[in-house]
């Protein structure tokens, strides 16, 4: 169980350095009207950006072996807590210190963290039927087309929906790596399961959709809508459908640190830039107005 607990602490480690070197790449390519495909590519080309996303393969990674043992809320609050990791990276490089309310906040982070790993109940998942499974996939093509829709846009308005669709891309990926029992399976049954193939979709849909949202905005507003998305969708769902709980008389505690771990996170990110410098949108060339 400690080794659980160890790779969800991993995850947001791996996902908070990750996330600093994949804004530092979307920076450097400008977005236009007439190239956007093109200049998505370069930025998940870039060198910067792939080592961002081995990082974040990664920590992708430690959150299976995470998820495993411990509830969907737990693993997706911890990985959360990711922002404070960006923070701590911030301070390390640019030698500026947190504000005074950025280091209470950060401190009860840490309680909260503490707290939630104390309390979450460890386990396996319910059994999901097949019309869970259906339902995975019609969200799939619904986040695909939502994906399509807020690419069509720009501006922070675009830059805080593509966050959140990938969010939701990440937490359908967690949703699917929680209901799946692998238990007793050989490998080639469990890669040719639906909720395991639909893992690889919702992968690349939150990899465009979130170097597509880093191009257009404050990194800020699409980390934060990622995360608050990617949190919440899928935790509400464990708890509902999965069998997700806390210990047993633990739930106020857990639930209580549940929200603070949520609500900090979200809050560290919009009064801190995601990233060693406050990222803002490339401007667009005058000539592709």
């Amino acid at each position: 169980m400690a080794l659980a607990y160890i790779a969800a602490f991993a995850t947001a480690l791996g996902y908070g350095y990750g996330a600093v070197l994949q804004d530092r790449a979307a920076k450097q390519v400008p977005v236009t009207a007439a190239d956007q495909g093109s200049s998505l590519l370069k930025v998940t080309t870039s060198r910067s950006y792939i080592a961002g996303m081995a990082l974040g393969v990664v920590a992708w990674f430690c959150s299976l072996q995470a998820l495993r043992s411990l509830p969907l809320f737990a693993v997706q609050a911890i990985a959360a807590s990711s922002i404070g990791v960006i923070v701590l990276i911030t301070w390390a490089t640019t030698h500026h210190r947190p504000s005074r309310v950025q280091g209470w906040m950060l401190s009860g982070l840490a309680l909260a963290l503490v707290g939630l790993a104390f309390s979450a109940a460890p386990g396996d998942t319910e059994r999901v039927s097949r019309t869970f499974v259906l339902l995975v996939w019609i969200n799939v093509v619904a986040v695909a087309a939502l994906g399509v829709w807020a690419a069509k846009r720009h501006g922070p308005r675009s830059s805080a929906f593509l966050g959140a669709v990938s969010g939701l891309a990440d937490g359908g990926m967690a949703l699917c790596v929680r209901a799946v029992h692998n238990r007793h399976h050989s490998f080639v049954h469990l890669i040719t399961r639906p909720l395991v193939i639909a893992i690889v979709p919702f992968a690349v849909i939150g990899i465009a959709s979130f170097a597509a949202a880093l191009q257009r905005g404050s990194a800020s507003v699409a980390l934060a809508c990622q995360q608050a998305v990617a949190t919440l969708a899928p935790s509400l769902i464990g708890l509902a459908v999965l069998g997700d709980k806390s210990r047993h008389g633990f739930a106020v505690l857990t639930y209580t640190c549940f929200a603070i771990t949520v609500v900090t996170a979200i809050a560290l990110t919009l009064v801190h830039p995601a990233g060693a410098v406050e990222s803002q949108p490339v401007p667009m060339p005058e000539n592709a107005q």
